[in-house]
C-alpha cells in the first residue's frame, strides 16, 4: 500500500493504494481506498465538497475505478458529510452504523460485517467512545492479514478524539467506553497495522495530536498516553483534556443524521456586489466576512467586519460567531488573489454548512472612492510592545488566546481573553486605554481585534508576533 499526497497522481502498482485528502482548517483527513485489480474503491469520512475523490479515481491508471462504497466512522459534529454527495455523483452505497440515526436511506453496519473491496475486505469494528455510534474500518488481503485500520476518532496520532462531545454528564462514561474499544478491538491488533484517523492537528475533536496523516498499532501503543493509561480513572484524566469546540458543533449532529441538501461537486461562485447592495444586505443583519490575510485587514478594513482570513481556520471562527441562518457578505482582494481567497473561503463555509453567501465586494477602491470610511489598525512587534511597557506607557494588552493557552504563558499584566468568547462576555476592559491585542502569532489577533471594534473599542493595535515573539525576547527567562 502507498499513501501519496492528496491530489498527487498514484505510481504504484501493488493492489491497494490508500490516498489521504488532508482538509487544513478541520484538521481532518478523509481517506480513499482503491483495489486495483478489480478497479473499485471506498471513500471514508468525505466532506461534502468531494470532487477531489472522483478526480482521484479518474486519474488512476489500469482499468476504470468504480466508487462502491461512501462510508461513514460517525456522525460528524464538525463538518457536513459528503457521503450522500458520493451517492448522487457517483452511484456508490453509503454505509455507517446501524446506531447512527441517519433518516435517509443507508447500509446499517454493525460489529463484525464486513464489506468486499475486490479480493480485499473491510471489516466492521464497534468502537464507541467518542461518539456513542462509532464504528472504524479494518482493511484485511486476501489471506486474512489486518494491514490497516481507518479509525475515526477512537485513534489518532498521539491521542485519541474527545469524549465530551454529549455534554459533561456522560463525558466519563463515553471515556470508559472508548478505553474499551482501544482496549479490545484497536490495540489487539498486530504492531505493524497502519492507522489511518479521521480526526489529527488542528481538529477541535481531540488535543495534543501529531501532524502525520497516520501511524501504526506499534507506535501508539508505545508512545500514545491513552495507551498506557493503567485505570480508568488515569485514562479519563488523559482524554478529558480538550479546550472548547465551536458553537456550530451543537447541531452538526442533527443536520448530518437529517441529511444537509446536496451541494454539487462544488459549492458555487456567489454574485459580485456593488456598494449599494452591500448596505442592503447589512441593514437586513448580514455578517461582513473579511477573507483577506489578516496583514492587509489590520492596514483597511470596512467598519464593523469581521478579519477571518480564508488562509486560516476561517469556518470554525465563523462557526463560533453566528448561526448558518445568518446572511454573510464577503470582502476580498481584487483580481485573481481575490478570487482564490472566495473560493476558499466558500469551500471551507460549505463544509460546516454555511450556505447563504449573498455576495462578495472584491477590493476596497469602489469603498474607498465613494468616501465610505476605512480603519486601520497599528501593527506592532512585540519588542516594541515590551518597549512601550518598560517606559511606562499606558496601555492594556489582551491575550485572546485560550485559557489553557494563557496559563502556559503570557505577558505579565495581561487580560486573557478568549477570541470566541469575545461577541457574549461582558468586557469591562477600559475605552479610554489603547489595547494592545495579540495571539500567538497574529490570526486571531486580528480576528479579536476586529471584535473588539464591533464592541466598540477603537483605540487598538495588534502584535504581528503575538506571544511566539514575546516569548523570544532575549531577556525573557
Amino acid at each position: 500500500m502507498t499513501c501519496p499526497d492528496a491530489g498527487a497522481r498514484p505510481t504504484s502498482t501493488r493492489p491497494v493504494e490508500i490516498r489521504s485528502f488532508p482538509v487544513a482548517e478541520l484538521g481532518n483527513a478523509a481517506h480513499v481506498v482503491i483495489e486495483r485489480h478489480q478497479g473499485v474503491a471506498v471513500v471514508i469520512d468525505p466532506v461534502r465538497d468531494v470532487a477531489p475523490y472522483l478526480d482521484a479515481l479518474d486519474s488512476t491508471p489500469g482499468r476504470p475505478v468504480r466508487l462502491a462504497w461512501a462510508l461513514e466512522t460517525h456522525v460528524h459534529n464538525d463538518f457536513v458529510s459528503g457521503a450522500r454527495e458520493l451517492v448522487g455523483a457517483a452511484g456508490a452505497r453509503l454505509g455507517a452504523s446501524g446506531h447512527a440515526g441517519l433518516r435517509y436511506p443507508y447500509e446499517r453496519l454493525g460489529d463484525g460485517d464486513e464489506l468486499e473491496l475486490g479480493a480485499w475486505r473491510l471489516r466492521v469494528l464497534a468502537t464507541p467512545g467518542h461518539t456513542p455510534e462509532h464504528v472504524a474500518y479494518l482493511l484485511v488481503d486476501p489471506a486474512g492479514k489486518a494491514t490497516a485500520l481507518f479509525s475515526g476518532g477512537a485513534l489518532m496520532v498521539g491521542t485519541a478524539a474527545r469524549t465530551d462531545l454529549f455534554g459533561p454528564a456522560l463525558s466519563w462514561r463515553f471515556a470508559q467506553d472508548l478505553q474499551r474499544s482501544l482496549k479490545d478491538k484497536i490495540l489487539a491488533l498486530p504492531d505493524d497495522v497502519a492507522i489511518y484517523p479521521t480526526h489529527g492537528s488542528g481538529s477541535f475533536c481531540g488535543a495534543g495530536a501529531g501532524d502525520a496523516v497516520s501511524t501504526t498499532i506499534g507506535a501508539e501503543r508505545r508512545a500514545n498516553p491513552l495507551a498506557t493509561a493503567a485505570t480508568s480513572r488515569q485514562f479519563a484524566a488523559r482524554a478529558l483534556t480538550a479546550g472548547p469546540y465551536p458553537d456550530y458543533y451543537a447541531r452538526m449532529r442533527s443536520l448530518n443524521q437529517a441529511g444537509v441538501a446536496l451541494l454539487g461537486l462544488e459549492p458555487s461562485r456567489p454574485p459580485a456586489l456593488s456598494i449599494e447592495e452591500l448596505d442592503v444586505w447589512a441593514a437586513q443583519g448580514a455578517l461582513v466576512l473579511d477573507v483577506r490575510p489578516a496583514a492587509a485587514f489590520r492596514a483597511g478594513h470596512l467598519p464593523a467586519s469581521v478579519a477571518v482570513g480564508a488562509d486560516g481556520n476561517l469556518s470554525g471562527w465563523v462557526g463560533w460567531l453566528t448561526g448558518p441562518e445568518r446572511p454573510l457578505v464577503l470582502v476580498a482582494d481584487a483580481g485573481s488573489g481575490g478570487a482564490e481567497q472566495v473560493e476558499e473561503a466558500v469551500r471551507q463555509l460549505a463544509r460546516i454548512g454555511y450556505d447563504r453567501i449573498t455576495g462578495v465586494l472584491a477590493g476596497l477602491d469602489a469603498w474607498a472612492a465613494a468616501g465610505r470610511p476605512l480603519v486601520a489598525y497599528e501593527t506592532i512587534s512585540a519588542a516594541t510592545l515590551a518597549k512601550r511597557l518598560d517606559a511606562g506607557e499606558v496601555l492594556a494588552v489582551v491575550d485572546v488566546r485560550e485559557a489553557a493557552e494563557w496559563h502556559a504563558g503570557h505577558v505579565p499584566g495581561s487580560v486573557n481573553l478568549p477570541a470566541h468568547a469575545i461577541p457574549q462576555a461582558v468586557l469591562t476592559l477600559p475605552h479610554e486605554v489603547p489595547l494592545a491585542v495579540h495571539c500567538g502569532h497574529d490570526y486571531r489577533a486580528t480576528l479579536g481585534a476586529s471584535l473588539l471594534e464591533r464592541s466598540g473599542y477603537g483605540r487598538l493595535s495588534v502584535l504581528d508576533d503575538g506571544w511566539d515573539g514575546w516569548a523570544a525576547l532575549p531577556d525573557m527567562p
